[in-house]
C-alpha cells in the first residue's frame, strides 16, 4: 500500500579475525562481484533463524569457513537499494576448519590488518564495526573448564597430578584452532596437571609459556578468582581452571562440561559472561 513503511531487514555476520605476521590481527573480507565491492561477510536473517546463527550460517556460506561466535561488535544500520531500513548485527568469529572456494556470491576473500580493512571497506558501517574490535580484544577472557580426566573416584594418587584421558587430549587439541584466533596476551592455568595439560597444545602452537596461579586452583574463592581477573591486564587472555571456579565466576546453574569455555568480558571491574562453546570434542 502506498504510503505504508517498508518492514526492516535483519541480517548478520562475522568479523572473522585471525593471528597474521608479527602477532598482528587480521580480519577476513569478501569480495561480492556482483555488489563490486569488499565487505564483511553477511547476509539476512531466514525465517525462524536467530541472529547468531544467520551470522554462523552467512560466514560458512561465503567463505567456506567453520567459525565459532564470539563477543558482539554492535550493529550496522543504513538503507538497502530498495530503500528498506536494514541493521546489520555482527559478532567476531575465529575459525575451527573449513577453505574457501570461489563461489557464485563471492570470488575472492582477504585476510588483511586492521588499518588495512579501514582503507579497503567499501562502506562506511563496516568500518565502525572494525573500530569496535580492539576495545572488545582488550576486555576479552577465555575461562577454559579443564579438559576430561578420567574418575576422580578411581584416582590412587595426588588428585593434584591426575592427568588428561584420551578424551580430554582431544578436547585440548580441538580448542586450538579457534583459541588460537585471538591475539592471546597471556595463559594463565591453575597449577593442577589436568588444567596445564589442557593448554599444553595451545602453548606449543602459540609458543607461549603457561602461567600457573592459585588464585584459580580447585577450592580458591570468587574473591580470589576476581581479583586474578582484575589484574590481568590487557586480553585475550585464556586462563584454564576448575568447575567449582567457573561456577563462582559466571554463576550458579550456567553450564560448565569439562572441556568448555565461558567468553567473559571485563567491564568498568565487572565480569559479565557473555558467551559459551561446549567442549569441541
Amino acid at each position: 500500500m502506498e504510503g505504508r513503511l517498508a518492514p526492516e531487514v535483519r541480517a548478520a555476520g562475522g568479523a572473522v579475525l585471525r593471528v597474521g605476521p608479527g602477532r598482528r590481527v587480521e580480519v577476513l573480507l569478501v569480495h561480492r562481484p556482483g555488489h563490486r565491492d569488499w565487505t564483511l561477510p553477511k547476509g539476512k536473517v531466514e525465517l525462524g533463524e536467530s541472529d547468531e546463527e544467520c551470522a554462523l550460517r552467512e560466514v560458512a556460506e561465503e567463505t567456506g569457513f567453520d567459525c565459532l561466535l564470539g563477543p558482539g561488535l554492535g550493529e550496522s544500520r543504513y538503507r538497502d537499494r530498495q530503500g528498506r531500513e536494514k541493521g546489520v548485527r555482527y559478532w567476531t568469529m575465529t575459525v575451527r576448519g573449513g577453505s574457501f572456494e570461489p563461489n557464485d556470491e563471492v570470488d575472492e576473500v582477504r585476510w588483511v590488518s586492521l588499518p588495512e580493512a579501514g582503507r579497503q571497506l567499501s562502506y562506511p558501517g563496516d568500518r565502525a564495526i572494525l573500530e569496535a574490535i580492539d576495545p572488545t580484544l582488550g576486555s576479552l577472557v577465555l575461562l577454559v573448564r579443564h579438559a576430561k580426566a578420567g574418575e576422580r573416584n578411581r584416582w590412587a594418587g595426588d588428585d593434584r597430578l591426575r592427568p588428561l584421558d584420551g578424551r580430554g587430549r582431544r578436547q585440548a587439541d580441538a580448542m586450538v584452532a579457534p583459541l588460537a584466533g585471538y591475539p592471546l596476551a597471556r595463559l594463565v592455568s591453575s597449577p593442577y596437571v589436568r588444567c596445564v595439560q589442557t593448554l599444553e597444545p595451545l602453548s606449543a602452537r602459540l609458543g607461549m609459556s603457561v602461567e600457573s596461579d592459585q588464585a584459580i586452583a580447585e577450592g580458591a574463592s570468587a574473591e580470589e578468582a576476581r581479583a586474578l581477573l582484575g589484574r590481568l591486564g590487557r586480553g585475550p587472555v585464556v586462563l584454564c581452571t576448575h568447575g567449582d571456579v567457573v561456577e563462582a565466576l559466571v554463576g550458579e546453574g550456567e553450564p560448565k562440561k569439562k572441556g568448555s569455555t565461558w567468553l567473559l568480558a571485563r567491564r568498568d571491574g565487572n565480569i559479565q559472561p557473555v558467551r559459551y562453546w561446549p567442549p569441541l570434542a
